[in-house]
């Protein structure tokens, strides 16, 4: 599949929201929980974004990481984009665009407003010149994913919510809504009217991160009110550990890597299909 036959990530986005679900963008760790979410993507027939974290792409570098996962890419049968995830260095940012992503979200949610803007803008410019697409965040989103810390949350507001996506014209929109990186420990209130208001007031897809432990309701709910993305990291890491795992505990007299990592590979692969299945609400 060539890059001309892939939708940009706005476009992308935006018609999964016309068509009533939202795209699952998926942190995959290896070649093989890249693999097991593209086959899932082709399992079910519905797009998905491959997202990689700045931990990822230092550990294989930006070359031959993008290298593995276009290897893969070429035998998928629906879109499947690739997007950078939180990454705050902005020159990390354009090499992954000058390498091929698809698209990169440039995090500076934890600078000042205008700051961040200007920042995100700048790579937004970047990106654009060269086909790729931006994703961007306002407020802080409580818990841990990799190099992203937080011990308290800082929910987004309307107005600076819309005062960024004007400042910026990013390609997509995360707001902290209440979501949290991680698992869950207590109940979550989400802010889904913000969603709703900026879905009503803006053409730019909105992104959920944090998808990990919401119930299919909260999904619903979400997906209804305009979400368009959602982020997935947290189960994926559980399903690999949780497959290996499970395989060495039932075959300990068994020294079989391949086996081994078929089992981890069939787990990211059913979370991964469960994920994309939840995201389309019935009508």
């Amino acid at each position: 599949m060539m890059n001309n036959e892939r939708p940009g990530l706005k476009e992308l986005l935006r018609e999964a929201r016309s068509e009533g679900y939202a795209v699952g963008a998926f942190n995959i760790t290896c070649y093989l929980s890249c693999r097991a979410a593209i086959a899932a993507a082709n399992e079910t027939a519905v797009p998905i974004l491959i997202q990689t974290s700045v931990g990822t792409v230092k550990k294989f570098g930006v070359d031959e990481l993008f290298a593995m996962m276009d290897l893969l890419r070429r035998g998928a049968r629906v879109p499947v984009l690739f997007h950078l995830d939180h990454c705050t260095d902005p020159e990390l940012a354009k090499k992954c665009v000058d390498a091929g992503w698809d698209s990169v979200m440039i995090d500076m949610s934890a600078k000042p407003l205008e700051e961040n803007i200007r920042i995100t803008a700048e790579i937004k410019k970047y990106a654009k010149n060269r086909g790729a697409g931006v994703e961007g965040e306002l407020g802080i989103i409580k818990g841990v994913e990799e190099e992203i810390a937080a011990d308290e949350q800082q929910l987004a507001g309307y107005e600076d919510s819309i005062k960024f996506i004007d400042g910026t014209d990013v390609d997509a929109f995360a707001p902290a809504i209440g979501t949290a990186h991680g698992l869950y420990k207590k109940a979550v209130n989400l802010n889904y009217d913000l969603v709703k208001r900026l879905s009503g007031s803006t053409a730019v897809p909105i992104v959920v991160h944090g998808g990990t432990g919401l119930t299919a309701e909260q999904f619903h709910a979400l997906i209804r009110g305009g979400a368009s993305k959602i982020n997935v990291s947290t189960a994926l890491k559980y399903a690999y550990i949780d497959g290996l795992r499970g395989y060495w505990e039932d075959h300990r007299d068994e020294y079989n890597p391949i086996k081994l990592n078929d089992a981890a590979e069939t787990s990211v692969r059913k979370v991964v299909a469960e994920h994309i299945l939840r995201f389309k609400p019935p009508r």
